[in-house]
């Protein structure tokens, strides 16, 4: 089966995201340069190096995982704010929130021995039964050589289009192998699971960096990862997606402002709380405020929340 794979160089967004839309995947090539790879490795091994690994049922019992990233790489700080990879992302949830935010980072590298992961979405982890729509997208960016034998993640395309529980077939399995330096992105909907490592002295290792709708709770917690003095050191546009971040209408201020007030130093002891709320949601009660009452009803107002 062939992927649905471009060169990163050479593509846009519209192409993209209309192979997202049909398959539930995509796979950037050359999404970031040798020179970037080499820095993630040198920022990253340490942390492998000295990580046990994993003893769970679903995470694997001879797989190293690491966490916060953004703490330990200035590389995957970049990787985050790639811009197609923020372009696709915002094409699948950007329609059902005000804004999207990181759900979780991590590192995850595969040892020869691992047996596969049960096929499964990612979507799963919100306990809502035929969702209306996708509230996870994830990117997997390839740390190595994404290898069938070495354990490349295992996807079946088209998968996120399909009523919960149907279980594929071997004919609609395939794995998306890539060369390092790639991403495979994907809807949290799309069956997946991480491959079985067959070799005898080869690892799998990938970067997993996930985004969720602005409302959800994050898979992992971005505020003790990465408390204000870490995060006052990442630029705005990271801050913002870890979730220092206002979600429209008033989702997650601190004392009645923005968050991001407490990374820049802002005084507001003699200001009084914040509205943050929508262009439209602000209309329909300057309305009501010149006399329209009819303009604003708590039913409309909640309707234009999103």
């Amino acid at each position: 089966m062939a992927l649905a794979s471009f060169d990163a160089n050479k593509c846009n967004l519209d192409d993209l995201a209309d192979v997202i839309h049909e398959h539930g995947y995509v796979i950037l090539k050359n999404a970031i340069n040798k020179n970037t790879l080499k820095q993630l490795h040198k920022e990253l091994e340490p942390h492998f190096e000295k990580r046990p690994v994993s003893q769970a049922v679903f995470f694997g019992f001879n797989t190293k995982r690491i966490e916060a990233l953004f703490a330990k790489s200035k590389a995957a700080q970049d990787m985050a704010m790639h811009p197609l990879v923020l372009g696709l992302v915002d094409y699948v949830l950007g329609k059902n929130c005000d804004s999207f935010q990181i759900n979780l980072t991590q590192g995850i590298r595969i040892n020869p021995g691992e047996k596969a992961q049960i096929i499964h979405p990612d979507s799963a982890l919100f306990p809502i039964s035929n969702k209306p729509f996708e509230f996870v997208v994830n990117a997997l960016w390839a740390y190595s050589d994404f290898k069938k034998e070495t354990g490349a993640t295992i996807i079946v395309p088209g998968s996120h289009k399909w009523p919960e529980g149907r279980q594929p077939q071997p004919h609609e399995i395939t794995y998306a192998e890539m060369p390092a330096g790639s991403v495979l992105i994907y809807a949290a909907s799309l069956l997946h699971a991480g491959g079985a490592n067959t070799t005898r002295n080869q690892t799998r290792t990938g970067i997993a960096i996930g985004y969720c709708l602005g409302w959800l709770r994050q898979s992992e917690n971005q505020y003790l990862s990465y408390p204000p003095n870490i995060a006052k050191t990442f630029p705005l546009q990271l801050q913002r997606l870890i979730g220092y971040n206002v979600h429209k209408p008033n989702l997650g201020w601190v004392h009645g402002h923005d968050p991001i007030d407490l990374l820049t130093g802002k005084n507001n002891r003699n200001i009084g709380a914040e509205d943050f709320l929508t262009t439209e949601q602000r209309s329909l009660i300057q309305a009501y405020h010149n006399g329209e009452e009819a303009a604003l009803t708590s039913h409309n107002l909640t309707d234009k929340a999103a």
